[in-house]
């Protein structure tokens, strides 16, 4: 099953229009950018795949309350979250080029 095809999936999106579609492969390339700049590699292993995946299904929902931690109407309250979550970092610092060296 394509990229695409899994964060449909993920988001209850079956019968979603070509629109959609755009903007989901929108996040999964920049996704994929993050992935390769955060990692300091040229090309993405296989098995980052589901973490790229995870990332465009979280830039998905969050699309529309960047920059909001909170928001409160009334009694209910809503808290966003402001950064990936620990596990997709944890699987990204796996990854990271130890042979690149800043040079300073």
């Amino acid at each position: 099953m394509s990229s695409l095809e899994n964060v449909k999936l993920i988001l209850d999106l079956f019968n979603c229009n070509e629109t959609e579609e755009q903007l989901i492969n929108l996040y999964l390339s920049r996704a994929a950018n993050f992935v390769k700049n955060y990692c300091q590699i040229i090309d993405i292993p296989e098995n980052l795949t589901s973490v790229i995946e995870d990332i465009a299904v979280i830039k998905y929902q969050l699309r529309g309350v960047e920059g909001i931690k909170s928001e409160g109407k009334g009694s209910l309250s809503e808290s966003y979250i402001d950064s990936l979550p620990l596990d997709i970092i944890q699987q990204l610092d796996a990854h990271k080029d130890d042979r690149m060296v800043d040079i300073v």
